[in-house]
C-alpha cells in the first residue's frame, strides 16, 4: 500500500517562524503575553527537534522559504542546533533585488571566531548558469579581509538557499554592529549582477571561552600536545602542536571528537573549515561542532587513529614535461599517473569511505608554490580515485602526501578538566 503524501502547511509554518522571532523580541522588552510567546517558541523548537530525528520532515520543512539553509545546518551540526535553541541565531530577513535576481539575507550567526550568513536567492530566469563569483563583507566602511567560503554555482533553476562562512584566524573585534554584504554574481546572458545587503546585529557577541590544556600525547614515540581548547558558539577549536623531535611526519588525527559528560559527541565540522594551519609547520587547529552552551567539569577527547609516515619520505616527485613519476616512497602502494597539469592517484580502500584527499601542497623545482586549481574524486568497490589539477607548468615538482593509511596508534582517549 502506498504511503499517504505529507501535507506541509508552508504558508502557516512561514508565518509561525516570523511570529516566533517577532514575539521573542517583544518578550525581551515586556513581560506581557509570556504564555503565548512560550507556546509559539516551543512550537518552532519542536520543528527543529523533529528535524534532528526525522529526515523526512526535515526534507519537507527545508523547502519552506526562510527555513532551508538553517534547517540543513541544524541537521548536520549539533553546535548550530545549540545556537538556535539558545536564541543566538539572529533573523535579518532583508531583501534586495537587481536584474531579475532577488536575494534575501535570512539570518546571521556571529561570534569572535567567525560569521555565517544564511541567504535565499530567487530569480525570474534560469539560475543553473548563475555563478557566485565573490562575497565582500564590510563592518561599517571597512572591508573584512580574508574572504568567506561559499558555493559558487547552483543546479536549481529558479531558487536556492545557501550560506557564506567567514572564519577568522584571530579573534575578530566588533567595533560596529552595522555591516553590509556585497554579493557579485555572473550569468552568461545577464553579465555581472552585484547586490548589496546592509544589516545590523542586535545580540551581544558571545565571548570565546578558552581552556589551557597542555596535555601531551605519546603515540609510539611520536608526540603532540593539545595546548588549548577555544569554545565559541560557532565552533570548538582544538589547538595542537607537534613535537619537533618526532621521527615520523604525522599526517592526520582520524575521527577526532569530543565527548561531553552526558556522553554526547561533538565531531568535526563537515561543511566548513575543519582544519586550520599547516601540519608540516608543527601547529594545527581542529575545528569541531561547538559545545559552547554546555558547561561541565571535564570533557573527553577521542582520537580514532593517528596516521604517520617516516619524515623525509612524505612526498612524491613528478615531471609534468615528461609526464613521469620520478620518485615515491617505498611504502607507497598507490597507482600514480601524471598527465598535462594533473596528477591522479588510485588507492586501495581500507574502509567504506567514498572520497579522500591524498595529496597536499606542491612545489616547483625552484621551491616556489605550484598553484592548485581543482580536484575530482570517485571510487569503485576496491579503490578510491583522486585527480589534482594544477596551473600550467612543464617542469619537475614535489607533491606532499596529505594522507596515507598507516595507523601508529588507535582508539586514544584523553580526559581534559575544564575547571
Amino acid at each position: 500500500m502506498s504511503k499517504l503524501p505529507i501535507d506541509v502547511p508552508k504558508e502557516k509554518l512561514q508565518q509561525v517562524r516570523m511570529d516566533m522571532f517577532r514575539k521573542v523580541r517583544r518578550e525581551k522588552r515586556t513581560k506581557k503575553r509570556i504564555f503565548s510567546v512560550a507556546i509559539v517558541f516551543l512550537l518552532c523548537l519542536s520543528f527543529l527537534f523533529s528535524i534532528r530525528v526525522s529526515p523526512t520532515i526535515a526534507g519537507h520543512v527545508a523547502k519552506i522559504p526562510g527555513f532551508e539553509e538553517i534547517v540543513l545546518a541544524v541537521v548536520r551540526d549539533k553546535g548550530i542546533k545549540d545556537v538556535v535553541d539558545n536564541d543566538y541565531y539572529e533573523e535579518i530577513n532583508v531583501t534586495q533585488s537587481k536584474n531579475g535576481l532577488s536575494l534575501t539575507l535570512q539570518g546571521v550567526i556571529a561570534d569572535n571566531t567567525g560569521l555565517v550568513l544564511y541567504y535565499d536567492a530567487d530569480a525570474s530566469f534560469d539560475m543553473s548558469k548563475l555563478h557566485l563569483e565573490e562575497v565582500q563583507l564590510f563592518q561599517g566602511d571597512e572591508e573584512i579581509k580574508g574572504g568567506g567560503s561559499f558555493t559558487s554555482n547552483q543546479s536549481s533553476q529558479t531558487r536556492f538557499s545557501s550560506s557564506v562562512d567567514y572564519s577568522f584566524s584571530e579573534p575578530f573585534t566588533y567595533t560596529s554592529k552595522d555591516f553590509k554584504a556585497v554579493f557579485r554574481f555572473y550569468e552568461k546572458d545577464k553579465g555581472n549582477i552585484e547586490i548589496t545587503i546592509p544589516f545590523s546585529l542586535q545580540n551581544e557577541i558571545a565571548k570565546e571561552k578558552i581552556i589551557t590544556a597542555n596535555r601531551t600525547v605519546d603515540v609510539s614515540g611520536q608526540k603532540f600536545t593539545i595546548t588549548q581548547i577555544r569554545r565559541s558558539p560557532l565552533r570548538m577549536a582544538i589547538d595542537i602542536e607537534l613535537d619537533e623531535a618526532n621521527t615520523m611526519q604525522i599526517l592526520a588525527l582520524d575521527d577526532f571528537a569530543v565527548e561531553m559528560e552526558n556522553g554526547e559527541r561533538r565531531e568535526g565540522i563537515k561543511y566548513g573549515l575543519s582544519l586550520g594551519g599547516d601540519i608540516r609547520d608543527g601547529k594545527i587547529t581542529l575545528n569541531l561542532q561547538s559545545n559552547y552552551f554546555h558547561d561541565s567539569d571535564s570533557l573527553k577527547i577521542l582520537i580514532g587513529a593517528v596516521q604517520a609516515v617516516p619524515k623525509g619520505e612524505d612526498f612524491i616527485e613528478v615531471d609534468f614535461g615528461t609526464k613521469e613519476v620520478l620518485t615515491k616512497p617505498d611504502y607507497l602502494d598507490w597507482d600514480i599517473s601524471v598527465a598535462q597539469q594533473s596528477v591522479s592517484v588510485a588507492a586501495k580502500k581500507w574502509d567504506d569511505r567514498r572520497a579522500h584527499s591524498f595529496l597536499n601542497s606542491a612545489e616547483k623545482a625552484d621551491g616556489t608554490t605550484l598553484k592548485y586549481k581543482s580536484s575530482t574524486f570517485s571510487d569503485d568497490e576496491q579503490y578510491l580515485f583522486e585527480t589534482q589539477n594544477f596551473e600550467n607548468y612543464d617542469g619537475k615538482a614535489k607533491l606532499y602526501i596529505n594522507y596515507f593509511f598507516n595507523p601508529i596508534g588507535e582508539n586514544i582517549e584523553l580526559n581534559i578538566p575544564l575547571r
